[in-house]
């Protein structure tokens, strides 16, 4: 009996294990999109899936109508791309959960007003690279629903982009109705100026952390351009026309990152407390950076200064800041080092108090001169770059003098190169040996051409040059008297 209820159990369990086992394999079957959502004219255009709505270049010329919008709801989509189309004109959108609207690219000239009033959950909004003019782009387009607290804001908005349109200035009430704005992109247009209502209308956005204005041909920055955004964190002026680093730069309290690459800048010293990232690259005029002209940076964590071509000095207290009294510095604890491609013979070791507390350095494509002043670079600075990256400094080459050209810091270390100095005048005694050989070639090649030259003269062979040789000369003072003439005595 007992036998029986053991042989029953054993095959009991064995039929449930084998059932476990083929339901963990069982595959569930994949989630589908309701068919009644793909018939919707958005959906017949563009892909419609997980919350997402792709109309990316599928050649749309006519924006969608408010019940083709209405009828997504089912979908609630959060992401609408309707990018790289022929869209002209923008018109209201139904109420969606929508937080990231992409209109880049389509050739927009006309936002109809309060298009985008139900998109109460919209934090991003892309329009650049469109045809917006400062004519029709009006502030009613991005006029939000009733609120009694503020002017019919859009109060989700964050991030808005008008990049790369035909805006020569902004209306000075554009942006009333985006009161928590935090970041703007007004990158490629042709602004040439900050107006007076342009200045207002950038001022009135007080939690703007971010701003972008590359590549708007501007000259200057006006005072108080930046007073009202104090809590501005990041600026990008890249690739203008100003000639000196702002002083309305100062105005900003919090700035943590400024690029000011691509500008003709020759002189101008920020002093930004807060600063932690400078870009200064490509900027085609700047020949030196002087003593303290770094100084106001305390808290600077990055420094790009690479690719500039004309750049030949960089004094070694150019980020140093004297106290009081001016007897001692203090240096700020840079991390992160970009001084490539310059035009940089040497780099002078005080110019950073700890080289080894970097984290990334880069010197690269520079013409350095190889003698006992970057010893210092062949000793430290060569084993900090490839302790964190191998053959980094492959291209740390010698350029001067010519006996060292072409040696790579590196190869001078591993062999343990000891290079000499020049001497007080700079000058080179490996151009020496040229020059005495070239003089002691020019001085046996003219003694036997002069002494050629004086004999061809002394027998008047330049007579015809007018240059009589010496016989001619005495002839020419001694006349024979004539042969009946009679003296009387």
């Amino acid at each position: 009996m007992d036998g029986r209820l053991i042989s029953w159990l054993a095959c009991v369990l064995s039929v449930i294990v084998v059932s476990s086992a083929e339901n963990a394999t069982t595959v569930a079957p994949p989630t589908t999109l309701n068919p009644a959502l793909n018939e919707t004219g958005i959906c017949r255009k563009c892909n419609c899936q997980d919350n997402k709505v792709d109309c990316f270049d599928q050649s749309i010329s006519e924006f969608f109508s408010l019940q083709e919008w209405n009828d997504l709801k089912g979908l609630k989509p959060t992401v609408v791309d309707l990018s790289e189309n022929l869209i002209t004109n923008v018109t209201v959108i139904g109420d969606l959960p929508i937080q990231v609207l992409n209109l880049s690219r389509c050739s927009i000239e006309f936002i109809e007003n309060a298009s985008f009033r139900d998109l109460q959950e919209m934090t991003t909004l892309d329009l650049s690279h469109n045809k917006l003019t400062s004519d029709r782009l009006s502030p009613h387009a991005f006029e939000g629903r009733f609120s009694p607290e503020e002017y019919e804001p859009l109060a989700a908005m964050r991030k808005l982009s008008l990049a790369h349109n035909e805006l020569h200035s902004l209306h000075q009430d554009l942006f009333e109705h985006l009161p928590e704005l935090t970041e703007l992109d007004l990158s490629g247009n042709p602004l040439a100026t900050i107006d007076h209502v342009t200045l207002i209308a950038i001022s009135s956005l007080p939690m703007l952390k971010v701003l972008r204005m590359r590549s708007c041909q501007l000259t200057e920055i006006p005072d108080k351009f930046l007073h009202t955004p104090r809590y501005l964190e990041r600026l990008d002026i890249s690739d203008n026309q100003l000639t000196a680093v702002p002083q309305e730069l100062e105005e900003t309290k919090n700035l943590l990152y400024l690029n000011l690459n691509q500008n003709p800048i020759v002189n101008g010293s920020p002093r930004l407390r807060k600063l932690q990232e400078l870009h200064m690259c490509n900027m085609r005029e700047l020949r030196s950076i002087e003593s303290g002209a770094l100084a106001g940076l305390e808290n600077l964590q990055r420094l790009h200064v690479s690719f500039n071509h004309k750049l030949t000095f960089i004094d070694p207290r150019a980020l140093a800041r004297p106290d009081d009294i001016g007897e001692t510095y203090d240096w700020p604890t840079v991390k992160e080092l970009y001084l490539q491609s310059n035009n940089l013979s040497e780099l002078d070791a005080r110019f950073l108090p700890r080289w080894d507390l970097l984290e990334a350095v880069d010197v690269s494509n520079n013409p350095f001169l190889c003698d006992c002043s970057t010893q210092w670079m062949v000793d430290v600075l060569v084993p900090v770059i490839e302790a964190k990256h191998a053959n980094a400094t492959a291209n740390m080459v010698c350029n001067e003098p010519i006996e060292m050209r072409g040696y790579t810091m590196k190869h001078l270390n591993d062999i343990h190169r000891t290079m000499r100095c020049v001497d007080k005048y700079g000058h080179r005694p490996e151009k020496d040996g040229a020059m005495l050989l070239g003089t002691l070639i020019g001085v046996l090649l003219a003694v036997p051409i002069m002494l050629t030259l004086m004999l061809l003269w002394r027998h008047g062979y330049f007579g015809w040059l007018g240059l009589r040789g010496p016989v001619d000369v005495s002839r020419a003072f001694y006349k024979r008297a004539p042969a009946d003439e009679s003296f009387n005595i």
